[in-house]
């Protein structure tokens, strides 16, 4: 079964620690392929800004955050210890999700950050920032839920195409059915796996398959889980008209149109 406690945010603090005393580098005429991420939130003179935008640059490495109550984006390089403001024309979004940052950017040094209590702190432009570990979704949610606190579920999911065969299978149900999903926000094999559920969800439409999605602590110690005995995630629970047919665990998250296909034929329902 797939099973972590770990987490993407405590990689991503060991990133910044690592290599403090490298010299401090120029940045690079150009740095493509900055990858929004959902792991953080920006916090602005100890406000929320929500409407920011986070990016990882994991062959940097670097952060490029898009603030709408800062002037200017600021760029964050580990390796250096180093943060800069960054000409806003200079930064160009693409339509798969990504940002660029364009050649001959024009850099304003702000300072160094500092990381206290699992925050990344630092100055930019007078003010006082800091890009805070984003809350784990807990409990009941939809699919929109999943996408507005992850980007990185809607650029996964963007890029799965379900399998054909077990699409049409699952368009043909004619009972009621529901596709419970225990996950986890902070959990990276949820990260890889439930999006493509996402999209099978979304390319479903009006269908007779209903889809929820629960999230879980870091610790499991949620009453619902418990009763349950979920001990790993992601693990979806498959109803029809409200009696448990079967799970989706481990390797079956591969193709999970395909698994759900599978429990939801009268071979599968009847081996349950």
């Amino acid at each position: 079964m797939i099973h972590t406690r770990s987490s993407l945010r405590r990689a991503v603090t060991a990133l910044l620690l690592a290599a403090a005393a490298v010299p401090a580098a120029r940045p690079a005429a150009a740095q493509t392929g900055f990858k929004r991420i959902g792991d953080y939130v920006l916090m602005v003179n100890g406000k929320e800004d929500k409407g920011a935008e986070i990016y990882q640059n994991d062959s940097v490495p670097a952060y490029l955050i898009l603030p709408t109550v800062l002037p200017s984006p600021v760029l964050l390089t580990p390796r250096a210890g180093t943060v800069q403001t960054v000409n806003l024309m200079k930064v160009a979004k693409q339509q798969n999700g990504t940002a660029d940052l364009l050649p001959n950017a024009t850099v304003a040094q702000q300072g160094t950050f500092k990381i206290q209590d699992g925050k990344v702190m630092f100055s930019s432009e007078g003010k006082q920032v800091a890009m805070s570990p984003n809350p784990p979704l807990l409990g009941l949610k939809k699919s929109a839920d999943l996408k507005a606190h992850s980007p990185e579920y809607v650029r996964t999911a963007q890029t799965y195409t379900p399998n054909a065969a077990a699409m049409q299978a699952l368009k043909k149900v004619g009972q009621p059915v529901t596709v419970r999903t225990f996950f986890g926000s902070w959990c990276p094999h949820c990260k890889e796996h439930v999006p493509l559920l996402l999209k099978v969800e979304d390319q479903l439409g009006a269908s007779k398959i209903h889809f929820e999605y629960y999230g879980m602590p870091r610790d499991f110690k949620d009453p619902e889980a418990q009763r349950l005995k979920i001990t790993g995630v992601p693990t979806a629970i498959v109803y029809v008209n409200g009696r448990q047919v079967g799970r989706m665990e481990a390797q079956e998250w591969v193709a999970p149109e395909v698994s759900l296909s599978k429990l939801l034929s009268p071979a599968g329902k009847s081996g349950k």
